[in-house]
């Protein structure tokens, strides 16, 4: 019964279906039939009613717009709306707490902003009909671009000349530029121990381009290879090769026609390697670069920089100098990220190695000796919260390695509890593994550190990625669920969260800082430059936000978080 029903409906279904398809088709030819075109006399009517038409509504415009009304109401509704937003902004408390001559220096900080916005021997390239001058530049455009005549303006001059607190996100090994290493590897002391291997032999111009560099200390007695040689072989797992030339026989050796640009100082060696070693203009903006292009040649960089500041001599040296860095660019505390994963550096002669303990001994020794310094000369305000270490290990390595890590991480803070402060997985998030791969051993890590009353946060890095999937096709794999649901004190980059609004809000309540690196996401091409970086909106939304270099000597640049702050405050509009 219950079928012939269903059956009867579709009967009746398709009936009405049939009526419906030919009826309308019907009365379109009926009326096309009936219909007829308007006389002359009928269309001048219209047109005449037409027109008075519109003279009416001419005459109606002009007296609401005399009468202005409604103007005054909504000029007040405007009023309340831009002050309610700006009561609510993440600076009001600042603002309203600011004292005559703090409001007064900012007014006269924007002013100059806006002046050398417009200043055509600055910047000068603004909104206009003609295409502007080539030869001008758009403030908070490309850093690399930028970076000359970001360096002389009035701006920066003020920028550097403020305090800036903490620095919270910088990678040990590219604090220090490269044409600062090279006088140490090229010293009297390290003439017959510091090596340089190619993953190319350099037989073509094209090699020298093309090829990867890294350097090592070796002891004195280590056969050196010819890497100008057609016969080179690069092969360094082959424990029957050696790969390694001396870096003072491959200076000598250096092929005259091979002429690179650098800094006078060096060599041409020494500017060709320092080449490997930065991200170039073209390499950031050349045409058909590619997000993961760039990341290639970005660790690439990082793996040349480590021999030259892994050992002993410049380890030690390094502590100090970046301290005295710091204290240029008013920085009055710092964390810094070394990789750990490799567990010795070798002394300047290559004949033991020095394992993780006696490196965080080193570094405890020096900063010792600098606040001595500091101390002596009554300068202990200027760097006065020293320096911290958070542990750095890969999120590409397997389980029971990271399960090393974290022993080791452990260990370290057992030991120095005073110089660790975080944990860390680092690494480009668009290649496995995410977060969660490690979820298991993470999670013992964080009861270990409970039994042991010890304090290991985490400071992951997290959407410093567009794809945001956690090296996978899979949206859920985003490290930024696993970082809140984890307890992360804070998250590197952070330049993915504004997708997932929800996260937002959790992290607002969980009071997780991001460490906005706004210079190597643009690099990195997370984004064009800083005009389009997302922390203004990170900011509007509500979220804790530091400013911060990443890996400036790779960038370039110096001064760790002036150049951030003039890109910030050039690309915002408060």
């Amino acid at each position: 019964m219950e079928t012939r029903g269903r059956s009867k409906l579709r009967k009746a279904s398709g009936s009405a279906v049939r009526r419906s398809s030919w009826t309308p088709a019907a009365t379109m030819r009926s009326s096309s039939r009936d219909a007829r075109q308007p006389s002359d006399i009928e269309t001048t009517q219209n047109l005449r009613n037409s027109s008075e038409h519109v003279k009416d509504a001419l005459i109606s415009l002009a007296r609401n717009i005399d009468a202005n009304d409604k103007s005054a109401s909504y000029k007040l509704q405007r009023f309340e709306l831009v002050e309610h937003e700006q009561s609510v902004s993440w600076y009001a408390k600042a603002e309203s707490a600011a004292s005559p001559a703090e409001l007064e220096a900012n007014r006269i900080v924007m002013k100059i902003r806006e002046h050398e916005r417009r200043d055509p021997d600055l910047f000068g390239n603004l909104a206009s009909e003609p295409v502007p001058d080539a030869r001008s530049r758009d403030v908070g455009g490309r850093f690399l671009k930028n970076r000359d005549r970001i360096e002389n303006s009035k701006i920066f001059s003020i920028s550097h000349a403020m305090p800036k607190g903490a620095h919270q996100h910088l990678h040990f090994n590219s604090e220090i530029p490269p044409e600062v290493l090279f006088p140490h590897a090229r010293s009297r002391e390290m003439q017959d121990t510091m090596f340089i291997r190619s993953t190319l032999p350099l037989t073509s111009s094209e090699a020298f381009w093309d090829c990867e560099i890294v350097f090592s200390v070796f002891p004195k007695e280590t056969t050196s290879a010819d890497i100008f040689s057609p016969s080179y072989d690069p092969n360094v797992k082959d424990t029957n090769n050696c790969p390694w030339m001396l870096w003072r026989k491959f200076r000598n050796a250096f092929p005259a026609e091979i002429a690179p640009s650098g800094p006078g100082k060096l060599d041409a060696p020494e500017r060709w390697a320092r080449e490997k070693m930065i991200i170039t203009v073209d390499q950031a903006y050349g045409e058909g670069q590619t997000h993961n292009g760039i990341w290639a040649c970005f660790n690439q960089c990082t793996r040349a920089f480590k021999g030259l500041l892994g050992y002993e001599g410049v380890y030690r040296w390094y502590i100090g100098h970046a301290i005295d860095s710091m204290i240029q660019d008013k920085v009055m505390y710092a964390e810094l990220r070394p990789m750990l994963l490799d567990k010795s550096i070798p002394p300047n002669d290559g004949l033991r190695k020095i394992g993780l303990k006696e490196q965080m001994s080193i570094i405890c020794e020096e900063v010792i000796k600098k606040r001595r310094e500091l101390e002596a000369r009554n300068e202990l305000d200027k760097f006065p919260f020293s320096l911290k270490i958070i542990y750095c290990t890969p999120r590409s390595i397997p389980l029971a390695r990271m399960r090393t890590e974290l022993e080791d991480c452990i260990a370290l803070k057992v030991q120095f509890p005073d110089l660790i402060c975080g944990f860390d997985l680092v690494g480009a998030e668009d290649r496995p593994n995410n977060v969660r791969f490690y979820a298991d051993l993470l999670l013992a890590f964080q009861q270990t550190c409970k039994e042991l009353r010890i304090e290991i946060p985490f400071m992951f890095h997290a959407g410093e990625t567009l794809i945001d999937t956690g090296g996978s096709s899979d949206p859920e794999n985003s490290n930024l669920y696993d970082a809140l649901l984890l307890h992360a004190k804070r998250i590197g980059h952070g330049y993915a969260l504004l997708k997932h609004p929800q996260l937002v809000e959790k992290y607002k309540q969980k009071n997780i800082c991001l460490e906005l690196c706004p210079i190597s996401n643009e690099l990195l091409h997370l984004c064009g430059n800083a005009r389009e970086h997302p922390c203004p909106q990170l900011l509007a939304a509500g979220l804790h936000c530091t400013l911060n270099a990443d890996n400036p000597s790779l960038f370039r640049y110096v001064y760790q978080l002036s150049f951030p702050a003039i890109q910030h405050a050039a690309g915002s509009a408060y």
